[in-house]
């Protein structure tokens, strides 16, 4: 005989249900918290039963909450399947609108029995895991970066809005910047100090002579002392803008040391010399690809990493008609989507210069020839890029 233990996860929290294959209850659904004393609790009972060797724990995968009960179960030795939840959406939706804990693990229960949720054995190394983690919290560096340097900006323009003139091309972000504006705030401020002062700063900053930058020290005044900022340099704002500076330079360090941190174990990888041997993809963005498909030759099908990553096609139907190429699904890996999007544009834009002939180049212009939309010129490129790494992959070789 056959058992199955389904979790419903919530926050915090899943209902539990025990039963068999011939329709037997053995703990009816039950509300527990994710905590050690609950979990040994349902520990107990299973071997009080006899019945882990014959038993299957299933949960979905939600968010980060399915996390906790599946490492206690899978370090006791259980069977563990966590599946995709829009398998358990798309087959429990029905026309009565019922819908609460219990009735999700009975119609989960349902679905196993039916054998509609895929059992899927696939161990994942650590390597993978702990670079997986470390892309998201890259990513989440990155967005944070993204907002305080969009604050950074308004409120540079209200204290010293000609500085974007000295420090062109995004060079206000620059650790130079950074240092000089946290030092000296205000036009006003910048307007009652002498030369030298503003270039030994800068000077400072990268170890150079301070005669390197006397000439943008006096550029510098120059548009202070024609300058009329939005406040005083008594504002708060000024005070804000520089702390937001220190927050900047911090958070960019720490962005720094987790890039370095997933190369480096990136790199022990089996696959990244294959993928960081495709033109215009480098180190970093080769450390994003292999932290969000991981062993790539664990699919069978490009198609399989196309809707894992939810670039595959929709199909829309209406009586006789069939659009077989609709918009992309978005349904997958959306970390995956966007660095491979990326990639495809950095190709694109350096293939343009320095080496028409490139493949995914080539396939942007045939896209782009049949009247498409940049974009969707750039997602069809990264459907292309996958086929490129995963031919790479399966065969272990470089692109020359």
């Amino acid at each position: 005989m056959k058992y199955v233990l389904v979790l419903d996860i919530a926050k915090g929290k899943s209902m539990f249900m025990l039963s068999s294959d011939d329709g037997e209850i053995l703990l009816e659904p039950t509300e527990y918290a994710h905590n050690k004393s609950n979990f040994e609790f349902i520990n107990s009972c299973i071997h009080k039963l006899n019945i882990k060797d014959n038993l299957t724990v299933v949960m979905e995968a939600t968010s980060i909450y399915h996390k906790a009960p599946e490492r206690f179960f899978k370090e006791n030795n259980y069977h563990v399947i966590v599946f995709n939840p829009l398998i358990g959406k798309e087959i429990t939706n029905t026309i009565r609108k019922t819908k609460t804990d219990k009735q999700d693990c009975i119609k989960l229960t349902n679905l196993f029995w039916k054998g509609s949720i895929p059992n899927r054995i696939y161990k994942e190394d650590e390597i993978y895991t702990n670079l997986n983690e470390l892309s998201r919290h890259y990513y989440h560096l990155d967005e944070g970066l993204t907002r305080h340097k969009n604050r950074y900006k308004e409120l540079l323009h209200l204290c010293f809005p000609e500085f974007e003139l000295c420090f062109k091309d995004g060079k206000i972000y620059d650790l130079t910047a950074l240092n000089f504006i946290k030092e000296f705030p205000h036009a006003y401020i910048i307007k009652e100090k002498r030369v030298d002062a503003l270039a030994y700063n800068m000077a400072n900053t990268n170890g150079r002579h301070i005669n390197y930058y006397k000439r943008k020290a006096n550029t510098i005044k120059e548009y202070a002392q024609n300058s009329y900022p939005g406040v005083s340099k008594n504002s708060k704002d000024v005070d804000n803008l520089k702390q937001l500076t220190d927050i900047i330079i911090d958070i960019s360090k720490q962005k720094d040391n987790v890039k370095n941190q997933m190369i480096e174990l990136a790199k022990q990888t089996k696959h990244f010399e294959c993928i960081v041997s495709i033109f215009g993809i480098g180190e970093l963005s080769t450390s994003l690809i292999i932290a969000e498909l991981k062993d790539i030759t664990r699919f069978n099908n490009v198609k399989q990493i196309n809707a894992s990553c939810g670039l595959d096609p929709t199909i829309i139907q209406s009586g006789k008609s069939i659009n077989y190429h609709g918009p992309i699904s978005k349904r997958g890996n959306r970390y995956a989507r966007k660095i491979l999007f990326n990639c495809s544009r950095n190709i694109v834009t350096i293939s343009a210069k320095c080496d028409k002939e490139n493949p995914i180049y080539v396939y942007y212009q045939k896209k782009k020839q049949e009247g498409k939309h940049y974009y969707a010129c750039l997602t069809a490129c990264s459907t292309k890029l996958i086929r490129i790494i995963y031919a790479l992959c399966i065969n272990n070789s470089t692109q020359n």
